[in-house]
């Protein structure tokens, strides 16, 4: 467990491929591999003749950043997305990337290339890129991966916060589109992305930049989580802003679990979601808790309970993760009828590790194999044991005895040593 959470501030100025880039390596990602990148793109993307990547200090608004500059001598102006698709897995395998860091990079070309083709009515054979088929595409997206992976941050718990997408028209291929123009706006709704305007007229999020940030975050928050900043990165972006720096930035923080002595357990914030109800039939409650589960829900409770002028209710509670609060309120609106829901998040410390396995006992002669849910901490401690409901059931009828005479041989078995397999 590397301890790490990562914040990635598009808030400020939007972001772009490039941003990103020049934020990891302002946090101090190695950039030894972009002549290696810069071979490999010349010798595996048709068309690139030649190819420059550097990096240099610049103040934006007062804040000092990295900015990267790409210049690309190409010939080819107009590329498919399955073309794009494979020069990134091909540059990607050229330089090295780990298999993790190469699924990475190929999901973000992916969701850039999906969500072309979903605006155009085209599948990925056949949509063609325009403004993002140049090779300056796959230096971002390579190059943020390997960055990352230098950073090892691929095992931090990442999060971001709302894009700031900018106001106002742009003019592209096919004419004059409001901000975000369609992929952007694609993209932001594919991965379920947090944006806003923010206070700057023009283009502030590129379709790269999102989807890099959007693939990279497990969800986006309203607010800075608790935590130790051990290091923070700003990267730039080619415009000037009267009031405000042009810069993203992104924080890496120490998971506040190591610092109160929690290491051993995993660290994340979910979204806590309450309702009280009267009036409301225990079988619509009981559909609603089926249909909660559905849409998102990682727990549920529901508590009878006594409301003004002693009429029997229900206080309907949800533990979520973050990101899918919205759909829970709105199921608690529809299917309750409730006026109000209350939203807090919370910080939860859980079992980092859980698997079932199976394990063999013998009862009467007779023996069956059961599964049990094992949760392990960091550490690789068991944490609990607990023999899964339907597997015990079904052994206890098949052989004829008690629930609980299944449920304490298993657990037996498990302590014994006797793992079976997985």
């Amino acid at each position: 467990m590397t301890g790490k959470i990562v914040v990635i501030d598009p808030s400020i100025s939007g972001v772009s491929g490039d941003m990103i880039l020049a934020s990891l390596i302002d946090l101090g990602a190695d950039t030894k591999f972009f002549e290696e990148l810069r071979r490999a793109i010349i010798k595996n993307v048709d068309g690139v003749k030649d190819l420059e990547i550097t990096v240099k200090d610049v103040i934006k608004g007062g804040v000092k950043a990295k900015s990267v500059d790409v210049r690309i001598d190409e010939d080819h102006h107009e590329r498919r997305g399955v073309e794009m698709l494979r020069y990134v897995e091909t540059v990607a395998n050229e330089i090295g990337l780990g298999d993790r860091a190469k699924r990475f990079a190929v999901d973000v070309m992916k969701t850039i290339v999906d969500a072309e083709a979903r605006v155009h009515g085209s599948s990925l054979d056949s949509v063609h890129f325009h403004e993002l088929s140049s090779a300056d595409t796959i230096v971002d997206v390579v190059g943020v991966t390997k960055a990352l992976e230098s950073l090892d941050l691929f095992n931090a718990k990442i999060y971001s916060l709302p894009i700031a997408v900018g106001k106002g028209y742009v003019e592209t291929e096919h004419g004059l589109y409001p901000i975000p123009p369609p992929a952007t706006l694609e993209i932001l709704r594919s991965k379920g992305a947090k944006f806003f305007s923010g206070v700057a007229e023009g283009e502030l999020a590129t379709p790269t930049g999102v989807a890099i940030v959007s693939s990279l975050a497990s969800s986006f928050i309203d607010s800075l989580p608790v935590l130790k900043i051990v290091g923070v990165g700003y990267g730039a972006g080619k415009k000037d802003f009267e009031k405000h720096p042009n810069v993203v930035r992104v924080m890496v923080g120490e998971d506040t679990s190591s610092v109160d002595g929690l290491e051993w357990l995993e660290h994340e914030r979910i979204a806590v979601i309450e309702t009280d109800v009267d009036d409301v039939p225990g079988e619509v409650v009981g559909y609603t808790m089926e249909k909660l589960f559905e849409v998102g829900a990682k727990d549920v409770s529901i508590i009878p309970i006594y409301m003004k002028k002693n009429r029997p209710g229900y206080s309907v509670r949800v533990l979520a993760d973050v990101s899918a609060y919205p759909i829970i309120v709105e199921t608690l609106v529809k299917e309750l009828g409730t006026l109000g829901v209350r939203v807090s998040f919370v910080d939860r410390f859980k079992a980092p590790h859980r698997e079932v396995r199976r394990v063999d006992i013998e009862i009467g002669g007779q023996v069956h194999q059961v599964e049990v849910k094992v949760s392990r901490d960091y550490r690789g401690n068991i944490i609990n044991i607990k023999p899964e409901y339907e597997s015990v059931k079904r052994a206890a009828r098949e052989l004829n005895t008690t629930y609980r005479s299944i449920a304490n041989a298993v657990i037996r078995a498990f302590e014994e040593g006797d793992r079976g397999e997985n």
